[in-house]
């Protein structure tokens, strides 16, 4: 699996809040009123990158503990170290990916809303604060999406004793 490239998320983020402008104008001609976040979906944006880090502190451990073992200059005092299951990490590595492709997508909404909100000649205060705050959590889901993306890379492999050793073929 390729890493995600940070110019495929601006392009999404672009692409979308074009997309959202021209919706949002559009909509305000038509008569209609022009669309904000709802505070469930504002909630629910804060929410995933936390259940995200959540479900990767096994993979920052088991980096850490990788780290501690490089770092024991002693080659007999080296503890095994516990391997992650690779399903599992492979797994939070997908949804990762998904996170953060789906926070670049909602941050570019929010930008086009934003600058919609912010160009029309009524402005309310509500309406931009959530706005700019499901931004700040799409922002937040892209951040955590890519830690924890470059988290889940396989570790360079060192001379580290781990529990569960390849036996020879």
């Amino acid at each position: 699996m390729k890493p995600t490239k940070l110019s495929t998320l601006i392009t999404a983020a672009i692409s979308v809040g074009i997309l959202a402008y021209g919706v949002c104008v559009l909509l305000v001609r038509l008569g209609a009123q022009m669309p904000v976040s709802a505070t469930t979906l504002i909630g629910t944006l804060i929410v995933i990158p936390i259940v995200l880090l959540i479900l990767a502190l096994p993979i920052f451990r088991y980096r850490a503990a990788i780290k501690a073992a490089l770092a024991q200059a002693d080659e007999a005092k080296k503890q095994p170290v516990k391997r992650v299951d690779p399903f599992y990490a492979l797994r939070v590595a997908l949804l990762s990916k998904a996170v953060s492709l789906s926070g670049s997508i909602f941050g570019g909404w929010h930008v086009g809303v934003l600058i919609a909100v912010l160009s029309s000649p009524q402005i309310s205060s509500a309406s931009v604060w959530r706005t700019a705050l499901a931004l700040v959590a799409s922002v937040a889901m892209v951040v955590c999406g890519l830690v924890v993306e470059r988290a889940c890379k396989v570790p360079p492999d060192a001379n580290v004793s781990s529990d569960t050793e390849a036996s020879p073929a």
